[in-house]
């Protein structure tokens, strides 16, 4: 096989380094941007809010289509788009990053078109596969999808002044449409893998949780999109955040704490929690910008589940073992530091916004660079057969 055809055999081994370049990139420029050092941006986009959709429709789009492209073949029996489909998927997401960078340049409706078109696209891909197996269980995949879809389509809408509605709300549902997706398939894989590995950890979440922290979770998105106010915004997040840490606590996943590789995924899933408590509290009492919780939930249970995800799927589907390298230990620890320190450490320290912002990009970028120091040569080279 050529480099090329092994590139493009699977999902994973195209988004997976698009998502980790883009996650050093991305946020290397906002810390730029943010801290006055430069001040090109010609896009549509407020800086602010260009920030959020590269990170949002950029980065972690490109973590969910390739985990979806590696994981649905194995739940359905069925291939999703590889090769020359791969590719053009590919370039379309690359030109997306281009297009809304350079909006303002272009004409109006580039962007929108261009960049809106990729999770539709994508999309075709796994219906195909869940329709065509019947794969019931996973139907809700292409409607959750195709709703984060349609905020993409509506935040670019929002920006060139042709809906009347604003930014802020549409992204921070954007992210509770990525907890609901870490919240389900993250109650799936997570305690089946402690088990299958430790099977006298028995997981003894309750089921009706599950039901529960999805009602919760999807009302909190409702919410941010009719403008509740900020109580309603408290209480749900509150709610939320309790059913879930209730959900982590069944998983006891504390006791593989020696096992970095597995472990990552039970940190990853607490900061859920703990940024939905943290959203509570700050909706609750004005203390600070709902930022901090936000942060928990992006930088923390996204960063955390994206690496730890990432790193065991590469591993696996490439023939390698599920080993606890050095270099993976670390990039888990730098990336929870990083949420620490963006998260929580302005409200327990004065440390100025700009420290904090050097801080805990450096270290998102630190993790995100290891990871593409140890797995960009994988995605290049076969599955290995033993």
């Amino acid at each position: 096989m050529t480099i090329r055809s092994v590139f493009f055999s699977a999902g994973y081994r195209v988004f997976f380094p698009l998502a980790a370049l883009s996650a050093v990139i991305l946020l290397s420029y906002w810390v730029l941007l943010v801290t006055g050092i430069v001040d090109y941006l010609p896009s549509r986009f407020a800086p602010i809010y260009w920030h959020q959709h590269e990170m949002i429709f950029g980065m972690v789009a490109a973590v969910i289509i390739g985990f979806l492209y590696t994981a649905v073949p194995n739940w359905t029996g069925r291939p999703t788009p590889t090769g020359i489909s791969l590719a053009l998927l590919a370039l379309i997401w690359l030109l997306g990053r281009i297009t809304v960078f350079f909006g303002a340049l272009l004409p109006v409706w580039v962007p929108l078109v261009v960049d809106g078109m990729f999770l539709p696209l994508a999309l075709l891909g796994i219906v195909s596969a869940l329709m065509g197996a019947k794969n019931k269980r996973n139907y809700f995949l292409p409607v959750v999808l195709g709703l984060f879809a349609a905020l993409n389509i509506a935040s670019h809408l929002v920006a060139v002044g042709w809906l009347d509605f604003q930014e802020r709300p549409l992204f921070l549902a954007a992210v509770l449409f990525i907890v609901f997706l870490m919240n389900v398939i993250g109650g799936r894989i997570i305690p089946s893998f402690t088990g299958s590995k430790y099977p006298g950890i028995k997981a003894v979440s309750p089921a009706f949780l599950l039901p529960l922290s999805v009602v919760s979770i999807a009302s909190l998105a409702g919410a941010f999109l009719v403008g509740a106010d900020d109580q309603v915004i408290g209480y749900l997040a509150a709610f939320a955040g309790i059913v879930t840490f209730l959900r982590f606590l069944g998983w006891q996943g504390w006791k593989v704490i020696h096992d970095p590789i597995l472990f990552i995924l039970h940190v990853g899933y607490l900061w859920i929690p703990v940024g939905l408590c943290l959203m509570a509290y700050v909706s609750l009492t004005g203390i600070a910008p709902i930022s901090y919780g936000l942060h928990g939930i992006t930088v923390g249970a996204v960063g955390s589940l994206t690496l730890g995800v990432m790193s065991r799927a590469t591993l696996g589907h490439s023939g390698l073992p599920l080993d606890n390298e050095k270099i993976l230990t670390v990039m888990f620890l730098l990336v929870n530091i990083a949420a620490v320190s963006r998260a929580i450490m302005p409200l327990v320290t004065e440390a100025s916004y700009i420290t904090i912002l050097h801080g805990a990009g450096s270290l998102w970028m630190a993790a995100y660079g290891l990871f593409l120091i140890r797995f960009l040569p994988v995605f290049f080279q076969p599955r290995k057969i033993f």
